[in-house]
């Protein structure tokens, strides 16, 4: 063995060990961008290359012993957890909502009753049933994450005839009944972010167009699509955002001078406009676009861009429809400088913008600073008919109720008995007719016990 180690090695071998050892990194690299970007022609080469590239990743976490629904702050809030309580609620209705229990090792969808917080409807689905019978086909699905143990559920929505309608980051939609047993899934398209209804019993919903027609893009490049579902999950009509922006002569806000981005728009709220008004008519759609800070509204009956405007809000979510000439707005007041993580400039707001006279004005602000809400990224709000404030501190797995007056009248915190705090999926109000509606619909249904 010492004879082995210590013989000599000819120079030339050695730098034919050298170049070897370089072209085999070379081709190492180029299997793992083939298949990145979804060209697959060296198919297995390629996904045994992927593979051993997340090797280091998947010691990492495994060595840093990190749960993926663990919330990335998790220094606030000195231990406090679940629902607290300083005043109750004026506002009638029921929060929708879900979240990760480490106990069960799954997302639950919960349906509370406002005025007492005590849940009234419980979902548990097998996700990762649901999932592993639809289609695996996107290059941009994180098919890893299609299991009960990491799937987050995204503003759950209830239609009018009692089906909860879920889905997460780029996975199929899928409705279930009252006991959680499947009624549809529609895995023609992968969707992500918010579900809103389109008053006519349906919904739009962001998507991705895979493949895109786009020219010149990589087969990552995330294409957001305009969707239209129909009641039943049938799909009405998509939209390329994307082929949008370049027909209105948009595309230096897609293809920006520096470097290429696979995800330059990021949309991540589409919200129908259900009435006219002297601003807007039915059938509109407000659109947020988060890497832009851009907030537009669309008129898909005639093609036209509206409206849009960037800023003053910034990596912003969630728009609203308050009247006849409002709109309400989450501002993250997310920004990137050189920490390369980005921070949130202050505390995270509620914009209200005013078509009649041009203003934006922040009347939360003060409040939400008190609160130190501070949402990076994703973060949502409602506005309740009586005048209270529902701010979902996504980052931090907490849910916070505000008074008209901007006074703190509750929260919950999603610590499990670990001592870690974990997600809270996008949550949703139901006034009290349409959650008792649906509630009737639901006990009319013959739930098994297995």
């Amino acid at each position: 063995m010492q004879k082995f180690l210590f013989a000599r090695i000819e120079v030339w071998v050695l730098l034919a060990v050298v170049l070897l050892g370089a072209l085999g990194l070379v081709a190492f690299g180029g299997a793992v961008i083939e298949h990145t970007e979804g060209r697959h022609r060296l198919s297995f080469i390629g996904k045994s290359a992927v593979a051993v590239a997340r090797v280091p990743l998947t010691i990492e976490t495994v060595l840093r012993n990190e749960n993926p629904m663990w919330v990335p702050r998790q220094d606030r809030f000195d231990g406090q957890s679940g629902w607290s309580w300083e005043k109750a609620p004026k506002s009638d209705g029921y929060w929708l909502m879900s979240w990760f229990d480490a106990a069960r090792g799954r997302s639950v969808i919960d349906m509370v009753r406002l005025s007492d917080g005590s849940v009234v409807h419980e979902w548990l689905p097998d996700f990762g049933a649901s999932l592993a019978a639809t289609s695996h086909s996107s290059k941009i699905s994180e098919f890893a994450n299609w299991n009960n143990g990491k799937f987050k559920v995204y503003i759950p929505f209830v239609t009018t005839d009692g089906a909860l309608v879920i889905k997460s980051t780029y996975t199929p939609l899928i409705a279930y009944d009252g006991c959680a047993n499947q009624l549809w899934a529609q895995d023609g398209i992968m969707f992500h972010h918010s579900t809103e209804a389109d008053g006519a019993g349906g919904m739009w919903v962001p998507s991705l167009v895979e493949p895109s027609t786009i020219p010149g893009v990589s087969a990552r490049f995330q294409d957001d699509g305009l969707t239209h579902v129909g009641p039943d999950g049938a799909i009405i009509e998509t939209i390329s955002l994307t082929d949008l922006f370049l027909r209105h002569g948009y595309q230096h806000l897609v293809f920006q001078v520096g470097d290429y981005d696979d995800d330059p728009l990021h949309l991540n709220d589409i919200q129908p406009v259900l009435t006219d008004g002297p601003y807007w008519k039915k059938g509109d759609l407000f659109l947020s676009l988060r890497r832009q800070s851009l907030v537009m509204q669309y008129r898909p009956s005639t093609d036209e861009i509206v409206w849009l405007q960037e800023g003053p809000w910034m990596g912003q979510h969630d728009i609203d429809i308050l009247d006849d000439h409002r709109i309400a707005i989450f501002d993250n007041r997310s920004q990137s400088r050189t920490n390369g993580v980005g921070t949130v400039d202050g505390s995270s707001e509620v914009l209200i913008h005013d078509f009649a006279t041009g203003a934006t004005t922040s009347p939360y602000r003060e409040a939400m600073a008190r609160e130190q809400v501070a949402a990076l990224f994703e973060g949502l709000y409602t506005l309740l008919p009586g005048g209270e404030l529902v701010i979902e501190d996504h980052n931090s797995g907490r849910i916070l109720f505000l008074a008209a007056d901007g006074s703190k009248l509750g929260q919950f915190i999603n610590r499990n008995p670990d001592g870690k705090v974990y997600e809270i999926g996008w949550g949703r109000y139901m006034d009290q007719a349409s959650g008792d509606a649906a509630l009737k619909i639901w006990q009319g249904q013959s739930c098994s016990a297995g």
